[in-house]
């Protein structure tokens, strides 16, 4: 995505949200993590098309970066992962007769793992950008849209992206929100306004907890991790409308064709199974489906 080059474009943006609404942000909590996914089928179709050390190990090894709720997140154990995204992977794995492995790695190292063939894929909610696309190929699985988080009563009244110019912005690491922050920035001096002071973490966690200790004025990253914290602590934080519409992918390694086709295959196989919708919501995103698994969607 590319923010327009006026401030006055940037406010508009705003108006998008009936477009690429977040999940609620009020209200009783996301789905128990202790609920169960329904299990379903192997489809011979679809587990055909994996690679063959693939099929023959029995697992596929998962980059993911486990702190964005409620995509991915670690259960009080601090080893069972839960969230969407790991729902997802059970679900897709039931599905080619394979175990989703998920390991724990910071986002911004995931491409180069999966390009020094460390993991097969990722499920870590990664935007599918063009730029993403010359090292991997993404099956889109959702849309989402980026938003920012302030504490409670936003004292700075931080309403739309130029309102961040000269603010002190948490981001994760080469996640989305790091992204459009160097765009929001760059806007902000092109109309003659002070950059925004962006302060990277490497992880969601961190950025939020940064904004919690008053070490940032707001965090922006993808409208439904920063919806899920304003739910889970309605009294600490607030969130912005979400801006723009981006879809959400599964890289894989872009030589991995074969793998690809295999996920995208599964995540047909879900749709058309009523499991996708299940899971969507369980976790309360329904608002941010993304029909017949396109691959490279994304701009």
């Amino acid at each position: 995505m590319r923010l327009r080059n006026t401030l006055p474009a940037l406010a508009g943006l705003a108006l998008l949200a009936t477009g690429c609404a977040a999940p609620e942000a009020s209200g009783e909590s996301a789905a128990e993590p202790t609920a169960q996914v329904k299990t379903v089928e192997k489809d011979d179709a679809a587990a055909a098309l994996l690679p063959a050390d693939i099929a023959d190990a029995g697992v596929v090894k998962v980059a993911s970066g486990i702190s964005f709720p409620p995509m991915e997140y670690f259960d009080t154990d601090n080893t069972t992962v839960l969230g969407f995204d790991a729902d997802l992977g059970k679900a897709l794995g039931e599905v080619l007769g394979v175990e989703f492995e998920f390991n724990n790695t910071n986002f911004d190292g995931i491409i180069g793992g999966l390009k020094a063939g460390r993991f097969d894929l990722g499920l870590t909610s990664m935007i599918d950008k063009a730029e993403r696309q010359v090292d991997v190929d993404f099956v889109d699985y959702l849309n989402s849209g980026v938003a920012f988080m302030t504490v409670k009563g936003n004292p700075e009244g931080l309403a739309v992206e130029s309102d961040l110019c000269g603010k002190t912005v948490a981001v994760e690491k080469s996640a989305t929100g790091d992204i459009v922050a160097d765009e929001i920035s760059a806007d902000c001096t092109k109309a003659g306004e002070k950059a925004l002071d962006k302060a990277p973490f490497p992880d969601q966690a961190s950025a939020v907890q940064a904004l919690k200790a008053g070490r940032a004025d707001a965090v922006l990253a993808l409208d439904l991790t920063l919806a899920y914290n304003v739910k889970q602590d309605p009294e600490a934080f607030e969130m912005s409308k979400p801006f723009g519409l981006l879809p959400v992918g599964i890289p894989v390694p872009k030589n991995d064709t074969a793998l690809r086709d295999a996920v995208q295959a599964a995540l047909l196989v879900l749709q058309e199974n009523g499991a996708y919708d299940e899971l969507l919501a369980k976790w309360n995103l329904t608002e941010q489906s993304l029909e017949g698994a396109p691959i490279n969607s994304g701009k």
